[in-house]
């Protein structure tokens, strides 16, 4: 068992009534969790045009799987595991279907990314050049593999700790540590080829 917080009984009320079927139950759990997990997506698809629908996807998997849900971890936890799982699948697919190259930019983005990049290096971001930098971190996680910008999207955007992404994703601590920082030097390669490729 692990040595996680215990739920408190009002929630774990309504997931005996949700495991029963009881939709008004999982209603309370989704009015709880409907934020986090609309967050995640967000963090993790990056298209707010799709975000919506993907989130009612992961709630209508999560009732329905529901009865699988064992209590060893917080429900929180399980939730995020299958909307991350969710976004995952989105994201292959996805990402199996397109592709996108920096040198289809317009001349003014890939200006102003090459500007962020520079503030960047000197530490001292004002607000505009925080989105700047926020902008080209978003370039890159969208061309990320998925895998990449799950751990990423969960790490830096959603600031989860290395702990909580180990129990979402099930994992050791140890492997979502390896696995973040070959992500990381993988972004990091990508955006250097982009600018030698200028």
């Amino acid at each position: 068992m692990s040595n996680l917080p215990p739920q408190e009984p009002q929630e774990l009320a309504w997931i005996q009534r949700a495991q029963r079927g009881e939709r008004e139950a999982f209603g309370f759990l989704v009015e709880r969790y409907q934020r986090r997990v609309f967050s995640q997506v967000f963090h993790l698809v990056r298209k707010r045009d799709e975000v919506e629908d993907i989130v009612q996807e992961v709630l209508i998997k999560a009732f329905r799987a529901i009865r699988s849900y064992n209590f060893q971890s917080p429900f929180g936890a399980w939730l995020s595991r299958v909307a991350v799982n969710h976004c995952y699948d989105y994201l292959r697919k996805e990402r199996a279907s397109r592709v996108s190259y920096y040198w289809q930019m317009g001349e003014e983005s890939v200006r102003r990314i090459e500007a962020r990049a520079e503030n960047f290096e000197r530490h001292h971001l004002d607000p505009e050049q925080q989105a700047t930098l926020r902008d080209l971190v978003g370039k890159l996680l969208d061309r990320a593999p998925a895998e990449d910008r799950v751990l990423l999207g969960m790490k830096e955007l959603e600031g989860l700790s290395v702990e909580e992404i180990a129990e979402i994703l099930k994992l050791k601590q140890g492997t979502v540590k390896v696995r973040l920082h070959r992500a990381r030097k993988r972004m990091f390669e990508d955006w250097k080829r982009w600018r030698q490729g200028r």
